[in-house]
């Protein structure tokens, strides 16, 4: 039967990829351009700082003549052996009518079928995960060093593919406790997979050595991965302004080398934006979660819905734009369901003491976690529902031996003591994750709306800085937040009567000069005035000269030294362009005119900021030191 399974998974993924010649793009065009430069110049090349395993096989693939069809056929047959093992594992754990359930789930899974023609590392990762869990449940009982070191082996494996497969090899411990080990055989057998992980990286890890001058296993990215996961202006998206940002406000560049010095500068700038303000960071991990967890129809953008994926006017791309509706609701259907039956099995696995089974939850939850405090993406959940399709399995067979039960009008007490507790308790689990989901996204999105803040380069002392601007008016919490990150500075949607936002820098005593480049890309002033102030002190004060024009505000203060406030505020009234809708009422206050007929005013619902700063620096002007 896992033969069957394994087979049906390989023939559904070989027929999708030749149904949907998707183009790699992206990341998965630069797996291959390395594979080809590792296959040609037996190394990898300079730029390259992921781990090698995915872009190795790749380069064997690519040393022995095979295209693009070649390479893609190792997603395909990790597809199928994530079926194998799905099949494997739950049949140890539950029996073989859950095995033959959740095998087939895997084999026929469409959001892992959709990804089968994309040359990416997920599924592979996937799949040497899928095979080290089985090995550590066949094992663990019966071969005690055994169970440690083909976990550890293979988890290093899966590690040379996604790094993030690494920390999963001390989740081993609780399921040798589980299989009845003592606590001191617990420790010995986790340290002996750790280490036999770790003896599996070992090669990888004196290259790193050779290459960046210290012993790493691990990859030279994770602090760029974290800062696009903490970055304000996007929500944790990735966005190519963030390159700029990067680049003006720490003198790196964002995924260059200088990698390791970079990706370390990039790691504590992420510390420092996820610290400033924790209620806009918890926002933020609700936002990933989002994007990890809730639905699968992002896993079809990259084969199907990214521009140039598929050529344009084909077949293919037509009939899927047409159905596009329809397939979404299929993909995301099938893993709401998939949801709800591992929720099932997991009722049924704690209620009936399945220990060896609950005691490999805290690796699909240690996934989902690492992923939303870093960066998520649809694709980074395929590990995660490979770990949870056995208890999808074993939940679709509780329900279907239920109603048998229920329609022969009995129950087995033997095998089945506690059914109606489980059915309530795993009803009312369902029932709480698909109405309380929802309502932690949308107070992840209050959190973000009412605490967003924008970082942006500037320039302090001379120094290139990325300063962080917080909204003061409103205050936060007290409404919408008026700040916008922009690709060059930060923005203020404009909210009447006022709208203010401040930065905080650490500098020493002295006189210093404050410089603020403020425009108004899509709206004119009307009225509207803007002031900067430091410390609590109105320095500068000017209306807008004329509709439409920047202006620059330009102070000098004196500081004692410690933190200077600065801040940065705008009244009045600001209004868009010509609008063909009825007449606004005149507004014009202190003494200016009433804004044209024809515009309309900027409201807080208008998607871009009304006042730009677009250029910001501070700079030492005759400090004690004569500097």
């Amino acid at each position: 039967m896992g033969l069957i399974i394994f087979a049906l998974a390989i023939g559904v993924r070989v027929a999708w990829v030749l149904l949907v010649p998707t183009r790699p793009v992206g990341d998965f065009a630069m797996y291959i351009e390395s594979a080809r430069y590792l296959a040609e110049h037996r190394s990898l090349d300079a730029e390259f700082i992921y781990m090698p395993g995915y872009v190795g096989v790749v380069a064997v693939v690519h040393a022995l003549g095979g295209g693009l069809l070649a390479i893609k056929m190792i997603g395909v047959v990790a597809g199928g052996v994530a079926a194998a093992a799905v099949y494997a594992t739950t049949r140890l754990l539950f029996g073989s009518a859950a095995a033959i359930v959740a095998g087939l789930l895997a084999a026929l899974w469409p959001g892992g079928v959709a990804v089968a023609s994309v040359t990416a590392t997920d599924m592979p990762g996937a799949a040497l995960i899928a095979v080290a869990v089985w090995l550590l449940v066949r094992d663990a009982g019966r071969r005690p060093l055994g169970a440690p070191v083909m976990f550890g082996l293979v988890m290093g494996l899966a590690a040379y593919v996604r790094a993030v497969a690494l920390p999963l090899v001390l989740l081993s411990a609780p399921h040798y406790r589980a299989r009845g080990a003592a606590w001191g055989h617990v420790l010995t057998r986790t340290a002996a997979a750790c280490l036999v992980a770790f003896l599996v990286l070992l090669p990888w890890a004196i290259r790193n050595k050779l290459r960046y001058g210290e012993l790493m296993f691990s990859d030279a990215h994770g602090g760029h991965t974290a800062l696009v996961g903490a970055n304000p202006n996007s929500d944790g998206r990735y966005s190519r302004s963030l390159n700029r940002l990067f680049t003006a406000g720490t003198g790196h560049k964002l995924f260059a080398s200088p990698h390791r010095e970079s990706d370390r500068v990039a790691f504590g700038l992420a510390k420092q934006w996820t610290l400033l303000s924790p209620k806009y960071a918890a926002g933020l991990l609700a936002a990933k979660a989002d994007r990890l967890l809730t639905n699968e129809r992002q896993l079809l953008y990259w084969p199907l819905y990214r521009q140039s994926v598929l050529p344009d006017g084909s077949r293919v791309l037509t009939w899927f734009t047409a159905h596009r509706t329809g397939v979404e609701r299929v993909v995301d259907w099938f893993w709401y369901g998939l949801i709800a039956s591992s929720l099932l099995g997991v009722v049924a696995a704690f209620a009936r003491r399945n220990r060896a089974a609950t005691s490999l939850l805290p690796m699909p939850l240690a996934l989902a976690a690492l992923y939303t405090l870093f960066f998520g993406e649809a694709r980074y959940h395929l590990a995660i529902a490979v770990l949870m399709l056995p208890f999808a399995g074993a939940g679709l067979v509780w329900i279907g031996e239920a109603v048998r039960d229920l329609a022969r009008f009995t129950i087995d007490r033997q095998r089945r003591p506690r059914l109606p507790i489980e059915g309530v308790v795993g009803a009312v689990i369902i029932a709480l994750l698909f109405i309380g989901w929802p309502r932690m996204l949308a107070a992840g999105e209050r959190l973000r709306t009412q605490h967003r803040w924008a970082a942006a380069a500037c320039v302090v002392a001379g120094a290139p800085r990325v300063c962080a601007f917080r909204a003061t008016v409103p205050a936060p919490g007290q409404g919408e937040s008026p700040v916008r990150g922009v690709w060059d500075g930060f923005g203020l949607r404009f909210t009447p009567p006022a709208v203010a936002a401040a930065t905080d820098l650490d500098l020493p005593a002295g006189r210093y000069s404050v410089a603020m480049r403020l425009e108004a890309p899509v709206s004119s002033p009307a009225g509207a005035e803007v002031a900067l102030i430091v410390g609590g002190a109105e320095i500068r004060r000017t209306p807008w000269p004329s509709p439409g024009s920047p202006i620059a505000l330009v102070g000098t203060v004196t500081h004692g030294g410690g933190t200077l406030h600065l801040e940065i505020r705008s009244d009045g009234h600001f209004i868009s362009g010509p609008s063909k809708g009825p007449e606004p009422p005149a507004t014009g206050s202190g003494g200016h005119s009433p804004p044209p007929p024809n515009a309309k005013f900027v409201t807080p619902d208008a998607d871009v900021p009304a006042l730009w700063v677009s250029a910001f620096e501070v700079d030492a002007v005759n400090s004690p030191s004569g500097s």
